[in-house]
């Protein structure tokens, strides 16, 4: 045993590691870990992985190698030299000589093949041009060749074809219905009275302010019926009072106070009122539009 196995056996002692433990972590096998604490060298695989089994040991122990290797160099197993295999000139001059004879062998074949192919390529190209020398027009110019077509020949011409004019039926275009804020027609004292110009029912939205209140009543032009709307506004939950598709052409809104009324849209288009602080007929009138 060497000093330098008794110091790793009794490192791996003090560490509480076993010989598996190590094996499993170095991956060397345990009989060389054996034989290294044991400084039987001989029963490893050469000298060279005697000192790198050395190394991977201490290693795993957390050892320093370099100083390890200073303080027990006279332990570990020395290098030993690679034997170097020196051919005799006889042994190279055999092996150049076979090389070469080898060689000498395969040129021969390869140009006799050489020679073989271009002699079969030269005659397939002399059999070519022998067999085909006169065939070289081309079958248009042998179907053309002393035939001369006339294409305009008997080739009735197209008469022109009259075509019938076509009348073109006048378009009626759609009225356009005016856009825009809608003004006073005509004003007879507190009566005003708005026109507008659309094929459909009218509908009508009389938007309120909460303050001032004032007073809001729709009906027909009869005054006969039922209201259209409620008469205060304050008595109806919806703001903005809306009357869809009136059955009447004229509508009689008559609005206690102007300044309490915010806006009247009629079928999308607004009403310019009238800034008067008495009581007003508003009378929307539906025309056909022209």
């Amino acid at each position: 045993m060497t000093e330098l196995g008794t110091f790793l056996k009794q490192r791996r002692e003090a560490s509480g590691l076993t010989l598996d433990q190590i094996q499993q972590t170095t991956k060397i096998q345990k009989r060389y870990i054996i034989a290294i604490e044991e400084g039987d060298y001989k029963n490893l695989p050469g000298s060279f992985y005697a000192r790198a089994f050395i190394k991977t040991y201490a290693e795993s122990l957390g050892l320093d190698v370099d100083e390890l290797y200073e303080t027990y160099a006279k332990d570990l197993p020395k290098i030993e030299p690679q034997p170097t295999v020196q051919l005799s000139r006889k042994q190279t001059y055999s092996k150049a000589s076979e090389t070469s004879s080898r060689v000498s062998r395969w040129v021969p074949k390869v140009m006799l093949v050489l020679v073989a192919f271009l002699l079969m390529t030269a005659v397939y190209y002399v059999v070519r041009n022998l067999d085909f020398g006169d065939q070289n027009t081309s079958p248009a110019e042998q179907t053309n060749s002393g035939v001369t077509i006339d294409q305009n020949k008997d080739v009735p011409e197209e008469e022109p074809v009259e075509e019938e004019p076509v009348t073109e039926e006048p378009v009626e275009e759609a009225p356009v219905e005016e856009k825009g804020p809608i003004a006073v027609a005509t004003t007879n004292g507190a009566d005003l009275t708005y026109e507008i110009a659309t094929a459909d029912k009218l509908t009508t939205e009389i938007h309120v302010k909460k303050s001032p209140s004032t007073y809001v009543g729709v009906r027909d032009t009869s005054l006969e019926g039922p209201f259209l709307a409620p008469e205060y506004p304050n008595q109806s939950k919806q703001n903005p009072i809306v009357i869809e598709d009136a059955e009447t052409d004229t509508l009689r809104i008559r609005i206690g106070l102007i300044g309490g009324v915010e806006k009247i849209v009629v079928n999308g288009r607004e009403l310019e009122l009238a800034d008067s602080p008495v009581t007003q007929n508003i009378f929307v009138k539906r025309v056909d539009a022209e």
